[in-house]
């Protein structure tokens, strides 16, 4: 089926099957794996490691598993062949190394002929062609996609030399997007240094939590607030309906717990693995009776020196070794003011404190730029693959 967007006239229309042949990879087990040996790919590498084109392999095999097993070669279109999505399955991925490798089970092959390049197809499936490996997808808590529904996958094909010049501005934006992430990694790691050494590291006298913090209990009596929140380990408060494409709640939240911007909140099933969090982008909000709602006392403590240590290894891992229960571990508020933390002077905190705002900052900044990056790649992308904008004229302007 067609992308409702018109191309231009020197583009060919051509399912899938015209293009190439299609071929399956072989077994390649994780006990198959090893250190060194001859390249190979896998399914999952290919949601994991691998985006629009391989760059370099990440594991490894035997020469005799390899005999066994089948090549891929240059400008080969692989398909991951299972998933646990519709919106993932026959994520595509483009082989441009010269070097042989080898295909992994579920994984699918699609030899191309000389005038189509892998990349260049990965990119449009990847993005405006995503719509059609959607209906194919057969199953439920594995969803597979097979050769014969990916045959009848139409893609607009523009002459190679367009096909070449698509896939090098496209990539230019891919090495920007990818060198920001990794220097929000540096910067991340040094984060937590700075963390370990300005709060944990710090020397200064230990002392409970429960000295500074108070449980609130307050109820939505009178339903006068209806904004429902979460907490979760990635993103702090959220919406559910963001979070979970629908509001999870009952039609009766009287029973609800406020909390206020500033006071902190947790599930006591799920701290353990970092679902705690402190309400800054909203006045207020509900959370479900099974949430515990606290407040810091700042006369002892600076709220963002504490959200700090929250962030900490150290802190996660005293907070895990409180967990209590052998199904379902959980932290109760009062487990949680047995732990211990570094506190000096409020004086001092308020300095540490700043310091590591500034730090964060920094990061955030990098993030929101990462993500600029992306949506101004994806809006490219759009033009190029829809041949709104005509890399021809402009190479010849």
């Amino acid at each position: 089926m067609r992308n409702s967007v018109k191309h231009p006239e020197s583009w060919d229309w051509l399912p899938l099957s015209e293009l190439g042949s299609f071929s399956k990879g072989k077994g390649i087990t994780k006990a198959d794996l090893q250190d060194e040996g001859l390249p190979c790919i896998r399914y999952g590498e290919i949601y994991t490691h691998h985006h629009h084109t391989v760059k370099k392999p990440y594991s490894f095999i035997s020469r005799e598993v390899a005999n066994n097993s089948k090549k891929i070669r240059f400008n080969d279109l692989l398909f991951a062949g299972s998933g646990e999505t519709l919106e993932e399955i026959g994520k595509s991925v483009g082989y441009r190394l010269h070097e042989v490798t080898f295909a992994g089970g579920d994984i699918i092959i699609l030899s191309l002929a000389e005038n189509y390049r892998a990349d260049y197809i990965a990119y449009y499936l990847n993005s405006l062609g995503r719509s059609q490996l959607n209906k194919l997808g057969t199953g439920h808590s594995i969803v597979h996609i097979y050769a014969r529904d990916l045959e009848k996958v139409i893609v607009p094909i523009p002459p190679k030399n367009i096909q070449d010049k698509i896939v090098s501005t496209l990539k230019k934006w891919d090495t920007t997007i990818e060198k920001t992430k990794a220097l929000i990694d540096i910067k991340e790691l040094q984060f937590k240094w700075l963390v370990s050494r300005l709060i944990n590291k710090s020397g200064y006298q230990k002392k409970q939590i429960s000295n500074f913090i108070s449980e609130i209990s307050k109820r939505n009596r009178g339903n006068e607030i209806d904004r429902v929140l979460s907490v979760t380990n990635h993103s702090g408060f959220v919406l559910p309906e963001n979070q979970f494409e629908r509001r999870v709640a009952s039609t009766n939240v009287s029973n609800y717990k406020i909390v206020h911007k500033g006071q902190y909140a947790y599930n006591p099933s799920r701290i353990n693995v970092g679902s705690i969090a402190r309400l800054d982008k909203w006045c207020n909000g509900i959370l479900s009776p099974m949430y515990t709602v606290f407040q810091l006392n700042e006369k002892v403590i600076d709220t963002d020196y504490f959200l700090h240590w929250l962030s900490s290894s150290e802190a996660k891992q005293r907070i895990k070794k409180s967990a209590q229960g052998s199904v379902r571990e959980t932290v109760k508020f009062g487990d949680l003011g047995t732990i211990k933390i570094h506190l000096p002077e409020l004086s001092v905190q308020h300095n540490i404190a700043n310091k590591l705002n500034t730090a964060k900052k920094e990061i955030d900044l990098l993030t929101e730029l990462a993500n600029q990056y992306s949506l101004q790649k994806n809006g490219l992308m759009q033009k190029l693959l829809s041949g709104e904008w005509n890399t021809r004229k402009k190479e010849a302007a």
